[in-house]
């Protein structure tokens, strides 16, 4: 991949991932496109044990 297509790619990953950032329902559905999380929400098995940092309250 030249540097040309490696700077257009990223910019196109940015800018989806601030369209996914923005929309709830458009995230959701790409996680669960990708196999990421069920349609309830729910980890999928290879995902439930990854160390995610949660808040602390």
């Amino acid at each position: 991949m030249s540097e040309k297509e490696l700077k257009e790619f990223s910019v196109a990953i940015k800018k989806y991932t601030e369209k996914l950032s923005r929309n709830k329902s458009a995230s959701k559905a790409f996680l669960v496109k990708t196999g990421i999380i069920t349609e309830k929400g729910n980890l999928r098995d290879p995902y439930k044990h990854l160390c995610i940092p949660q808040e602390q309250g």
